[in-house]
């Protein structure tokens, strides 16, 4: 049966199990409080994992969310993909899956938010476990500052399924160079540089152009290859006034990269899905948009600090990415394809570059005062 229910505009699902031995509840939101969004390139079981991890994170909301899925896999897979979440999840509306053919994370991404009727988008991995009252603490610190403007990204840390949660991370330490080394997990709400998911923000401030942060920019307009995403969104923000936070909380658990198999070849090893030929590659983005894997991260530095921002950080993406790109080969293509949104935050940022890395404002405890001061 299905019951109109008074608040948030909910509808309340009643059905039986498969043995018929008790009822079971869900809530399928017509506007919902948040959307889970994931962009997902040929993972099945893991998706699974994550997706029903998500639905019963949604349940310390009260089910005030659904799960928004691009898909970017192969024909077969996405096919496929009913089988291994249920259908009944998609029947309902509790979980949409859209279809993207090029695979593209950037794209796949801002697709999934686009296709949100939510409040705020809460990005997620296509292969992770949620923690322990993640999702409800994330969404307290938003609703908690609805009347803040400066508000950009909350991040929730992540961990890694192999390692102790005592490793788990907040944000980037971009005092070596701006790509950032791993920094550190905090007790305490406070303000952080960036890092990639888990992170929340309000919808409409995610793809407004005019006056908030215009998505992905040209990483998604030239629909470029997995690298640099995370650096380009997560500077962006403090350039244009806004600033990121670290909520203390349990971390999301990425499941993936796994040290080296010994047991690879055994035959009494059970793979995460019949189609795995070896072990579970988990980052399957690496092979996909336009251009060289890691040519983001060039494009990204021209638009935040221009040709200085790239030639002081071309060292460690040769070091990282070289086996994949020529930096030197892409040098003049990364500054044309980051013209326009270049010309785009030139005229909306309130913090030049330079000035963000002198004055850290991750590190000011009047950082709320940025966008006023302007």
């Amino acid at each position: 049966m299905v019951k109109n229910l008074p608040s948030h505009g909910k509808r309340q699902f009643s059905m039986k199990d498969h043995d018929n031995s008790r009822e079971v509840l869900m809530r399928v939101v017509d506007n919902p409080k948040v959307s889970i969004v994931i962009s997902n390139r040929n993972d099945t079981v893991m998706l699974a994992v994550t997706v029903r991890s998500a639905l019963e994170a949604l349940k310390e909301i009260d089910d005030l969310g659904d799960i928004v899925i691009v898909d970017n896999s192969d024909d077969a897979i996405y096919k496929s993909l009913p089988s291994f979440i249920g259908s009944r999840y998609i029947t309902e509306g509790k979980v949409k899956i859209l279809r993207q053919p090029f695979p593209c994370l950037f794209t796949a991404r801002e697709l999934a938010i686009q296709s949100s009727s939510a409040e705020y988008v809460l990005c997620v991995d296509s292969h992770a476990i949620f923690g322990h009252n993640m999702v409800k603490d994330l969404v307290s610190f938003m609703d908690g500052r609805a009347d803040d403007p400066t508000i950009g990204f909350a991040h929730a840390p992540i961990s890694w399924a192999h390692q102790h949660e005592a490793r788990a991370k907040h944000d980037r330490d971009i005092s070596v160079h701006e790509l950032g080394d791993w920094n550190k997990a905090y007790k305490e709400t406070r303000p952080i540089t960036w890092k990639g998911m888990p992170w929340i923000c309000r919808r409409e401030w995610f793809l407004n152009k005019e006056t908030g942060l215009n998505g992905y920019g040209a990483l998604a307009q030239h629909r470029i290859s997995w690298g640099g995403g995370d650096m380009h969104i997560g500077t962006k923000p403090w350039l244009l006034g806004f600033s990121n936070w670290a909520v203390p909380t349990s971390p999301l658990i990425h499941i993936g990269p796994f040290p080296q198999d010994s047991l690879k070849g055994n035959r009494n090893i059970v793979k995460v899905s019949p189609a795995d030929s070896a072990s579970y590659a988990y980052r399957r983005y690496s092979e996909s948009g336009n251009f060289p894997h890691g040519f983001g991260f060039l494009v990204s530095c021209y638009i935040l600090g221009g040709e200085s921002m790239m030639l002081r950080n071309k060292d460690i993406i040769s070091k990282k990415f070289g086996k994949f790109i020529d930096v030197n080969k892409w040098w003049e293509k990364a500054m044309e394809l980051g013209t326009d949104e270049k010309i785009w935050l030139d005229a909306r940022k309130i913090m030049p570059f330079e000035e963000f890395l002198s004055t850290k404002p991750w590190n000011n405890s009047m950082v709320n005062n940025l966008r006023s001061e302007s």
